[in-house]
């Protein structure tokens, strides 16, 4: 630490000496150029404070020592924290490490896929495949505009720094130890040189999705500095059962929860009750089905492990619970009681038997029957959720049986002179607009 906190202070004094003689060229870079050291801070994963994860993935953060990173399941948005940014010599190019997620290393076979890419909300188009050169970009309107063609090169490590899918079979650190290119990255701030591999270290980044971004100044292209990102990316882990366990089992990002501790089999049945598919009726009319439940979305690492297992299990309506019995962690499936999986009968819900004698004869006392208060009741629903139809911004379904003229107006299901009482839900990893409503 005492190492990396000199060089960063010197740099930064070398930096104030000449900012205010800068060309236009390097002044779009000072802000970023003193963060070179900050991938050996982030190591530790400080907690407090504002973090990427409090925006649940979708927020892009500056470099902080107390960022995290989230863990993504399925399909999501993402924005990423930048931890590292390089400059060169000439000063007209800008290296930024954008990381996006922790890799899950839980389940075997499991791995990111990277999707759309926008910058400013403009889809950068070109860096599909084994390209990393964007040739152009594309706004909301549909307009594409190629003066970016050459200007950005985007390269993409769905799991670490040799996992690069579009790199040329370069690394990471090869990539951040450029010597070439604007002249070069200064040789004492590579990711190659002793401030970075003294000590037997390395910038592995290790179990981290993460992208390069190279950004080369030019004013009439617009590329002046680093823009706002979105990520679109894929995790294979999709299903709740599968997100769960991995989290559960997790010691990095998630509960550290041993496997014999944990009732598998309910996962399982989670999984199985998932995949069946829901009929609706999509905008237009007519009728489609698509799986009941998937996981779509980031987890918030710095929460505690039961807050972000309540959310897992609430994109999926079921109840976490711990039986003292079989000393396991399991799944309840909130769910009719004659469905599969585990269906069972009424007879199966309803009769009650003596641990003595095995029948209900030596059953003593009343049944209490409490009042239901209205004030305490609720009748209408807004449902918060980030729609991936609009790159995971925050969407809203309401439902409401109080307000007449709406499509869920039912004066039958009101008691009299019964208040109107609003419940407000956010499911922050369901991304569907059909599996929100469901």
């Amino acid at each position: 630490m005492p190492q990396v906190v000199a060089a960063v202070v010197g740099v930064f004094n070398a930096v104030a000496g000449w900012y205010a003689g800068l060309s236009a060229a390097a002044a779009f870079a000072v802000q970023t150029v003193v963060v070179f050291g900050v991938s050996k801070i982030m190591a530790k994963r400080a907690m407090g404070g504002l973090s990427q994860a409090e925006g649940g993935g979708r927020v892009q953060l500056p470099p902080a020592t107390n960022n995290v990173l989230p863990v993504v399941y399925g399909k999501a948005y993402i924005s990423p924290v930048i931890t590292d940014a390089k400059i060169s010599i000439d000063q007209k190019f800008m290296w930024y490490v954008c990381s996006l997620s922790e890799h899950t290393d839980s389940t075997a076979g499991s791995g990111f896929t990277f999707g759309d890419i926008y910058w400013n909300g403009n889809k950068l188009n070109g860096i599909s495949g084994a390209s990393n050169n964007v040739t152009s970009w594309t706004n909301n309107a549909g307009q594409t505009d190629s003066k970016v063609s050459g200007y950005i090169k985007v390269y993409k490590f769905p799991n670490g720094s040799t996992s690069g899918t579009n790199t040329g079979g370069l690394t990471a650190s090869q990539i951040l130890s450029d010597a070439t290119t604007g002249g070069g990255i200064q040789s004492n701030i590579r990711w190659n040189s002793s401030l970075y591999t003294s000590g037997g270290q390395s910038p592995d980044m290790t179990n981290t999705c993460f992208m390069i971004v190279r950004v080369e100044y030019n004013q009439d292209a617009d590329t002046v500095g680093l823009g706002s990102l979105t990520v679109e990316l894929n995790n294979s882990i999709n299903k709740p059962g599968d997100a769960i366990k991995d989290y559960m089992l997790n010691s990095r990002y998630g509960a550290a929860i041993p496997l014999s501790r944990i009732d598998t089999q309910s996962l399982d049945d989670l999984n199985t009750y998932s995949d069946q598919l829901i009929t609706y009726t999509p905008i237009g009319g007519g009728s489609a089905t698509q799986a009941r439940y998937r996981v779509n979305g980031p987890i918030n690492v710095s929460n505690n492990c039961l807050d972000n297992l309540q959310e897992l299990v609430d994109t999926c309506d079921s109840w976490l619970q711990y039986s003292d019995v079989e000393d396991k962690w399991k799944v309840v499936i909130n769910k009719k009681y004659d469905e599969a999986p585990n269906a069972v009968t009424t007879a199966d819900l309803y009769h009650v038997k003596s641990a003595y004698n095995d029948t209900d004869a030596n059953l003593i006392g009343g049944i209490n029957i409490n009042p239901i208060d209205l004030n305490a009741t609720y009748n209408s629903l807004q449902v918060a959720y980030p729609d991936q139809s609009i790159r995971d911004q925050t969407n809203y379904e309401i439902f409401d049986f109080t307000a007449p003229g709406t499509a869920w107006y039912n004066p039958a299901l009101l008691s009299p002179n019964e208040p109107d009482n609003k419940l407000d839900v956010d499911f922050p990893q369901v991304n569907n607009y059909i599996q929100s409503a469901y």
